[in-house]
């Protein structure tokens, strides 16, 4: 794998049905409005962590980000899914992200919950789904989750994934909520995969 991509045309699956059965999609599949709109909505609770997420983003903004990360997809730069409740292909209630981090066969990932889906375990079944999926692509030998020390909850799903804390390193605020010290957790791809237990 080179820096900053795949290095076999092998790409993840564009959807990955969860065990509730709410699916990750990739984010081409679901139209534009359906982010807008569950974005804009929950604006205060996202905007906590995400520092996309600030402010209801334009149709503009959308389609741009969109475009791009449909490119990376296709160059196997990186994946970015929604996701969408088992009745609503079409609704979307969180999404996530695979990414190459700069370390040669690593993917990190990120994942994030709307609001009035939140408490029901959705964000600890799309890491853990994002996890497989990482780790069975090729070249892929780790997994590694960020996330501010401060959040709190988001901290909380690593342990149970199987990941393991590397370390606590200082890193910029992006949002008011964050505390800038990273914490950052790895999960290796050899070793039983543990069940995730939603909270």
């Amino acid at each position: 794998m080179t820096e900053g991509t795949l290095s076999d045309s092998r790409l993840p699956r564009e959807n990955i049905t969860l065990p509730d059965g709410s699916v990750l999609r990739r984010r081409s599949l679901v139209p534009d409005a359906a982010f807008i709109d569950a974005v804009a909505a929950d604006v205060e609770h996202l905007g906590k962590w995400l520092r996309w997420a600030r402010h209801p983003p334009t149709r503009e903004e959308t389609e741009r980000f969109r475009a791009e990360q449909d490119a990376d997809w296709d160059a196997g730069r990186s994946f970015v899914y929604v996701l969408t409740p088992p009745d609503r292909l079409d609704a979307v209630i969180g999404g996530g992200a695979m990414f190459p981090n700069g370390g040669a066969g690593v993917l990190e990932i990120g994942y994030w919950v709307c609001s009035p889906a939140t408490g029901r375990g959705l964000a600890t079944r799309a890491a853990a789904a994002l996890t497989e999926e990482g780790l069975r692509l090729p070249g892929i030998e780790a997994m590694e989750i960020h996330c501010d020390r401060a959040n709190v909850r988001s901290a909380e799903i690593p342990p149970r994934l199987g990941y393991r804390l590397l370390r606590v390193e200082p890193d910029e605020p992006q949002t008011p909520a964050e505390a800038g010290q990273s914490m950052v957790w790895r999960r290796d791809g050899a070793g039983p995969r543990p069940t995730p237990q939603a909270p």
